[in-house]
């Protein structure tokens, strides 16, 4: 059977789809954001969460994260010192998005799928 044929004009993606997309199509960006979903976390426990992660590449992503207000940064002063990354709101605000696709993936790439 061969290709369907359309008159209509493709529409290009919408610029925020694209933009969330490539955000969490950069390596490890996804699973970083999910750990943090299991409340503040230290670097060490971000990458205890998100194995094979290095550190450079997870401080690039928490960096990013940073810059996009998605995550924060708090250094308490204790000796030696604290410093935890969370979500802000605005990165708690993708939760809902995450979550159903985890859903998605757990029902459509699955091996038994």
């Amino acid at each position: 059977m061969g290709a369907v044929e359309s008159n209509a004009a493709c529409e290009p993606l919408s610029e925020p789809l694209s933009r969330v997309m490539t955000l969490l199509g950069k390596r490890w960006a996804g699973m970083i954001l999910s750990a943090l979903m299991q409340g503040p976390l230290r670097f060490n426990e971000i990458k205890r969460s998100v194995p094979g992660v290095s550190d450079r590449i997870l401080t690039e992503r928490l960096g990013e994260f940073q810059e996009l207000q998605l995550v924060s940064r708090a250094v308490t002063e204790t000796s030696p010192l604290r410093v935890e990354y969370s979500l802000t709101d605005r990165g708690e605000a993708m939760r809902p998005a995450i979550t159903e696709l985890t859903h998605w993936a757990e029902q459509n790439l699955s091996p038994s799928a």
